[in-house]
């Protein structure tokens, strides 16, 4: 057994590691910024570059925690940019401009998902609704499999992908059991639930963080949750026929049918700590209350040019509601992944400096990519943005590629940037090489029935297969 000086020394290894990459990540920055001479770059977009290589390295690196890289961001642009020259006497307020993110109407959005998915666990409607759905499409192979990744593909669109994965493996357990061990297919249903969540987030605003960070870098440009939908989802969904197909290639069934009559509850997931807790049985009226709620939220979400009432207002709605009836109590708030929503706050800081400082109209006359083929550009970035999110957090990935982006298409015209951001904000959801590369990859690969080598093969086809249809099917809107 491992002493406590043992772990002292891990620990003191691990801190003067995390610390070493810190200051590299702090002397590279500094040497990018300001060593070179630019002389077309003002004082204030000099600092910004700085801030920008500094975040994108800590990111890069793991130095600190991602949130925290976000909380460094604000503070560095309140301090560099908000302060002309470091006066701290002047009575100017334009460091309040660098605190905006944090009003920004797509946090509470993006709130209203997480309030909807505690909500959604708490009555256990997200596991209700998937065990509906799953007998409804029988028992064969080929139908078993389509039942999992659609209730999985349609539950990551408006809940979080690790709840939804964590929650479907749980269901999945008694179906494994049923079958033969040296049955191929086990495998196939345990990564089609991997594929299913990290496509779903594809097709909402609220899915994922890189949907949020896209449209908060778009401004007054950026889409309707409607919008959103109508471009996101038809990629999104032929890649999920075409991994589909893949999988029941791959991994065919040497049974003719599969059991699915022993799935019994399931104990609440908490998503905070991925832990799964006993908790008491709840009324059915509040079931009711989270359909109808969910229900009138989502359709209010996709009506708005009928009604125009904003969607950052219909998200308060959940919110006040659950609330007033106790299905959401202070407990709960808890449970929200506020680092997720800081770390699209460090987004939406990183880009609002960037253009407030000019940085991106220099970094676009630096690289001039207005002569290139629009498609090559956005193939480019798209297989970058893949390769980076393999390694590291989506969220972080998108943080880093989507500021710089908008700053070297800037001059192609409002049309072809929106077309490139939403595309490679996509095309982040299609990195799932590594069993680390996102969170249900993770829960898979915990479950010990999956190798290295199984991720490697879906991920290779997903970042092939999904830039196509994305980029293909977006360009019809660019």
């Amino acid at each position: 057994m491992l002493g406590k000086p043992f772990q002292l020394r891990k620990i003191n290894f691990s801190i003067k590691h995390a610390v070493s990459r810190f200051i590299l990540s702090f002397i590279v920055s500094l040497l990018i910024a300001y060593f070179p001479s630019y002389e077309t770059l003002s004082t204030q977009a000099t600092s910004m570059l700085f801030i920008l290589s500094f975040s994108a390295f800590l990111w890069m690196t793991g130095a600190i925690p991602s949130f925290a890289v976000s909380f460094l961001i604000i503070a560095l642009e309140i301090l560099l940019l908000g302060y002309p020259d470091l006066n701290f006497d002047s009575n100017s307020k334009e460091w309040l401009y660098y605190l905006k993110p944090w009003s920004s109407p797509l946090i509470f959005l993006f709130l209203a998902g997480f309030i909807l998915a505690i909500a959604a666990s708490k009555t256990k409607l997200d596991f209700w609704l998937a065990k509906k759905v799953l007998f409804l499409f029988g028992n064969s192979p080929n139908n078993v499999l389509t039942g999992l990744m659609l209730t999985t593909f349609v539950l990551s669109m408006f809940i979080s992908n690790t709840a939804t994965a964590a929650m479907m493996m749980t269901m999945l357990v008694p179906i494994l059991k049923n079958m033969k061990e040296d049955n191929p297919f086990q495998k196939g249903i345990i990564l089609a639930i991997v594929v299913a969540a990290n496509l779903g987030g594809m097709g909402t605003i609220i899915g994922t963080p890189p949907n949020a960070i896209a449209v908060g870098i778009l401004g007054d440009n950026a889409p309707s949750f409607l919008e959103w939908m109508i471009m996101a989802l038809p990629p999104g969904i032929f890649i999920l026929l075409s991994m589909r197909w893949f999988i029941l290639r791959i991994y065919p069934s040497t049974e003719e049918s599969i059991n699915i009559n022993k799935i019994k509850k399931i104990p609440h997931y908490d998503d905070s700590t991925t832990t799964f807790t006993k908790i008491p049985t709840i009324p059915s009226w509040k079931k009711s209350l989270v359909i109808l709620v969910f229900t009138i939220t989502i359709l209010l979400w996709l009506t708005g040019p009928l009604h125009l009432v904003p969607t950052t207002v219909v998200a308060l709605f959940p919110i006040v509601v659950f609330t007033i009836f106790g299905i959401i109590t202070s407990d709960d708030i808890k449970e929200i992944r506020w680092d997720v929503i800081i770390l699209i706050i460090g987004g939406l800081a990183l880009g609002s400096g960037v253009v407030k400082t000019g940085l991106d109209e220099w970094l676009g006359m630096q690289i001039n990519l207005q002569n290139m083929n629009l498609f090559l550009i956005v193939c480019l970035f798209a297989l970058i943005v893949i390769w980076v999110s393999n390694f590291m957090s989506n969220t972080a990935a998108t943080n880093i590629m989507l500021p710089l982006i908008v700053a070297l298409v800037s001059s192609m015209g409002e049309s072809a940037v929106s077309y490139v951001v939403i595309s490679v904000a996509l095309c982040a959801s299609c990195a799932m090489i590594l069993p680390v590369s996102t969170p249900p990859n993770a829960i898979a690969f915990s479950t010990g029935r999956l190798k290295a080598k199984d991720f490697m093969i879906i991920g290779f086809v997903a970042a092939i297969v999904g830039p196509i249809f994305i980029l293909s099917l977006l360009s019809f809107y660019a």
